[in-house]
């Protein structure tokens, strides 16, 4: 590295500072793949090199704001660079912001990479989504698993688009993408293909906020994360010092390093929120409140679409006026547009699982395996098998005396 271009020799030795700070080589001899020239140009721009300039003192430290979550986005980043993909596992009770922590990660992954974060493309919500996303994103860029539960939890291990997403992962390691699984049950209730071969961190947020990271033992054969261990490091929770927490948890062996998250712009969250209301029926307890009804009522109003759509004398705003002068109550053409909408998620959610709408009462009251064997035709249940009425016993009775 020379002085050229207009770069001053302040600027170049705090290149090389840069340079020997993260990879620990001579700057002259370091060969820059892209992503790595975007993060030096980062680093020398951010608070102008001053983190390494002061070695990682006061303000700058690593321990103070949001400092650690940034560099634990570039870690895994240069893990990525070295021919890996990283999966990162978010945990906590319901309401501390593992959504929002997975979409800040992902946001700073993609500053990191100079892409935009864009939650309708990084964001998924089923196996088919995900599975297609895999296929369409480009190399380096991350992908949020939200809700997890729906195909990394044990309960739901027999479905066959489960063991399918299982091996298309073994699959995409050469695609280096960052996959972050926001999983709101505890952690022994993942399956444990996915905890003990794919999850290399795993983030638990004990409170909105803040965070403690682990890190996956490598051991081949004790358990990766030494769960039986946690019983041992005492109770802790969001009202526990920040201080004694990090003193509890760092008696576990897996413990990396406490980490504060940044919370999510406004105007980003709307968008993950509209994205979400789009999936919403790929949520479990969505599903199990729909009836058969609900089923009907949706069908009839995408058949009114349908015979609109081939009747030029037919309009939403004809149908708007319609319930008007008939019924006294008035609709905007948003909320009918809303009404179809959701109707046309419930019918693909239905359709995806191949649910016969005459069963679907029955097929609720089953548990998972079991709606796994009807919906599959597998051998666990030929068929839904109803219970028999208190005639046919009598008369099974009478047939054996």
């Amino acid at each position: 590295m020379s002085s050229s271009g207009g770069i001053n020799y302040g600027k170049l030795r705090l290149l090389k500072k840069i340079v020997d700070t993260h990879w620990n080589v001579k700057a002259e001899e370091k060969k820059y793949s892209f992503n790595e020239l975007v993060f030096v140009l980062n680093a020398l721009l951010e608070y102008e090199g001053k983190p390494y300039l002061e070695g990682g003192k006061g303000r700058f430290s690593r321990e103070r704001g949001f400092n650690n979550f940034r560099m634990f986005a570039e870690h895994l980043l240069y893990r990525n660079c070295a021919n890996f993909d990283s999966m990162v596992l978010m945990t906590g009770p319901k309401g501390t912001g593992k959504s929002s922590a997975a979409i800040m990660l992902a946001r700073e992954w993609c500053k990191l990479i100079g892409i935009r974060f864009n939650p309708r493309r990084h964001i998924a919500y089923n196996n088919s989504d995900l599975m297609q996303k895999i296929e369409l994103l480009n190399k380096f860029e991350p992908i949020i698993a939200d809700e997890s539960v729906r195909f990394a939890s044990g309960a739901d291990w027999a479905r066959k688009e489960n063991k399918e997403l299982k091996k298309k992962l073994a699959q995409v390691r050469t695609r280096h993408l960052l996959y972050i699984l926001c999983f709101p049950l505890k952690i022994y209730k993942l399956e444990s293909t996915y905890l003990q071969s794919y999850v290399n961190y795993w983030v638990e947020i004990y409170a909105r906020g803040q965070s403690a990271v682990f890190i996956r033992d490598s051991n081949p054969v004790a358990d990766s994360w030494k769960l039986k261990d946690f019983l041992k490091i005492g109770s802790y929770n969001e009202f526990t010092p920040i201080e004694k927490v990090k003193q509890r948890l760092s008696k576990h062996s897996n413990f990396w390093t406490m980490m504060k998250l940044p919370k999510p712009p406004i105007a980003l969250y709307n968008k993950y929120l509209a994205v979400r209301e789009k999936n919403v029926y790929n949520d479990p307890n969505v599903m199990a409140n729909v009836s058969k009804e609900d089923i009907y009522n949706a069908l009839l109003i995408l058949a009114l679409q349908d015979i609109m759509s081939h009747d030029s004398t037919l309009s939403i705003n004809r149908v708007i006026l319609h319930i008007k002068n008939e019924y006294d109550m008035y609709l905007s053409k948003t909320q009918v547009n809303s009404c179809v909408d959701d109707a046309k998620q419930l019918i693909k959610k239905i359709k995806e699982q191949a649910i016969d709408i005459n069963q679907y009462e029955k097929l609720k009251s089953l548990s998972e395996v079991d709606q796994v064997a009807v919906v599959d035709g597998s051998d666990i249940k030929d068929q839904v098998v109803e219970k028999p009425t208190e005639q046919a016993i009598i008369n099974n009775e009478k047939s054996r005396e």
